[in-house]
């Protein structure tokens, strides 16, 4: 899961910075077209439930910064913080990520890092970095809204990703070769130990601790986790696994770090839904859904843009909704999930500096 938390990190600074561009002009057209109800001598922006947003806070702390980028980052936080109670668990990983992150900028920033680390924090709509830890919190919330609206639409969300993505867990177990085409004797013979071992009737991960040659599964007996079509993995490796039912163990196969053999340990949609990766998948899958998820539950909790039907209708378009508040038609998504830093999404615990070992990555 920290790997999928650096991602939505970084994916949303990048969108806010890139918004940017745009906040003189969007202000200007609008500061003086706010209508209707006041607090305290302020014209009120939009409200949810009994929360009134103020145009003296909105325009001085997001408007003018970030533009309709600010209000969806306040909406969202707004709607997504009160509506799913926060865990202790939350709490926990909430730290342990924060943790993470403070140490790779400082790694990266040395000196500099603290101012870095708040603007990143500023660029997603917190201003102290005591608050990293909300930040997390809230990403945490909002993938459970997210997880609690696909399981209540299962029939809508899920067979159409499952039929096209063919999501699954699987492990494997790597004897790595010079030439794989032409194997010495000597990984021949490794690879006819692990055949003696499997014959024997040992377990399929015991096997893969202690005899794959890939360091990063091994420990993981076997795991390369969760994985679809879209993971990038060399083409034998992905194409094999993808061919594959639950419990399934293949035949050799040959890619360019030697030879593999590949036990789908998951592919039941049932028990997929066990794995946080599953969900984060789906959401990328259908990239309007969270924004969907989070207008509708607003519109629950009596969202209202005081006649302000511009602002409205600049939110809409920004997370890709039509006035009907349904989804656009979405093209398949063909591309993996960006991760900016390089990482592959694996099951929650893998590690990440093998990744080429774990059938390739293309």
């Amino acid at each position: 899961m920290l790997q999928t938390i650096k991602k939505y990190w970084f994916v949303c600074l990048v969108g806010v910075l890139l918004i940017g561009a745009s906040i003189y002009f969007a202000y200007d057209q609008n500061k003086g077209k706010l209508p209707g109800k006041t607090v305290g001598g302020e014209d009120v922006v939009f409200s949810i439930g009994e929360e009134d947003i103020t145009a003296g806070e909105f325009y001085d702390t997001l408007f003018n910064e970030m533009g309709v980028a600010g209000v969806y980052q306040f909406m969202e936080k707004a709607v997504v913080d009160p509506s799913i109670e926060t865990t202790e668990e939350m709490k926990t990983q909430a730290k342990t990520y924060a943790d993470s992150i403070t140490a790779q900028y400082q790694s990266t920033y040395g000196d500099e890092y603290k101012d870095m680390l708040l603007t990143a924090l500023n660029g997603v709509g917190y201003s102290k970095l005591s608050e990293l830890t909300d930040y997390f919190i809230h990403i945490q919330k909002t993938q459970q809204m997210i997880k609690n609206y696909i399981n209540d639409h299962a029939d809508e969300y899920i067979p159409a990703y499952v039929e096209a993505k063919k999501p699954r867990i699987v492990s494997h177990i790597l004897i790595k070769m010079d030439d794989p085409a032409n194997p010495t004797e000597e990984e021949t013979n490794r690879v006819n130990a692990v055949k003696d071992a499997l014959a024997s009737g040992r377990d399929f991960g015991e096997v893969a601790q202690e005899l794959s040659e890939d360091s990063g599964s091994a420990v993981q007996n076997g795991s390369i986790g969760y994985m679809d079509a879209d993971t990038q993995l060399v083409s034998p490796f992905l194409e094999t696994a993808l061919a594959m039912n639950e419990g399934d163990v293949s035949e050799w196969i040959q890619t360019t770090y030697g030879w593999h053999i590949i036990q789908c340990d998951v592919s039941d949609v049932e028990s997929l839904k066990e794995y946080d990766e599953f969900y984060d998948a789906l959401a990328t899958y259908y990239p309007n859904l969270q924004p969907k998820v989070v207008w509708e539950k607003a519109q629950e909790m009596d969202l209202d843009f005081k006649g302000n039907e511009a602002l409205q209708n600049k939110l809409l378009i920004y997370m890709g909704l039509n006035e009907t508040n349904e989804p656009e038609d979405q093209p398949e998504n063909t591309d993996n999930a960006d991760n900016p830093d390089g990482d592959q999404d694996n099951a929650e615990g893998q590690p990440q500096d093998n990744q080429d070992e774990q059938g390739g990555n293309e």
